[in-house]
């Protein structure tokens, strides 16, 4: 069975607006140097979306105006990332992130992590393992200024829902 999306995204001059955001995001933005305590603050929003002091730890460690992006959403400041990481934390049941390495390339930080998810659909209780790794600019303040994710998503989250994980598997089957 040939999937008619599969040969419409062969082309090379297709570039996604994700691509393309985090590429205006680079030039729009410069790393200052940053203490590994400051680096160690992100660990603290992540490792417990469910945590009732979410939006005092993302005040302290994001700066107001940003770059956002967790391959979900791209948002560009402070409270939209305040609004949306609550709302995460109480549509899962669990989400925690494990940093398992921080990694650095002159002011450029890139955090190697594990996450553990798990979440209802449609009543059914998901169980979802995963990694990835994000990078990190932060300003002059020490906040961070640039948030970009790498991670597959669709073997984390989409997978999992009815009818959209069928296509997504079968996708997957045929690359």
């Amino acid at each position: 069975m040939t999937i008619p999306v599969l040969n419409a995204c062969s082309g090379s001059a297709n570039k996604s607006s994700y691509y393309q955001a985090y590429q205006q995001a680079l030039q729009d933005t410069e790393a200052s140097a940053v203490s590994d305590s400051t680096v160690k603050a992100f660990g603290k929003i992540f490792a417990n979306l469910q945590n009732d002091d979410l939006a005092d730890i993302i005040n302290e460690v994001y700066a107001d105006h940003l770059y956002f992006n967790d391959t979900f959403r791209t948002l560009r400041d402070k409270q939209a990332l305040i609004r949306y990481l609550t709302k995460t934390g109480e549509t899962v049941d669990s989400l925690g992130v494990t940093i398992m390495d921080i990694a650095r390339s002159d002011n450029e930080v890139y955090i190697r992590w594990s996450m553990n998810m798990q979440f209802t659909v449609l009543g059914k209780a998901i169980k979802s393992d995963s990694v990835g790794v994000t990078h990190l600019r932060f300003n002059d303040a020490g906040e961070i200024i640039l948030h970009q994710d790498f991670w597959d998503s669709a073997d984390a989250f989409y997978q999992h829902i009815p009818i959209i994980g069928m296509w997504v598997r079968q996708i997957r089957g045929q690359l």
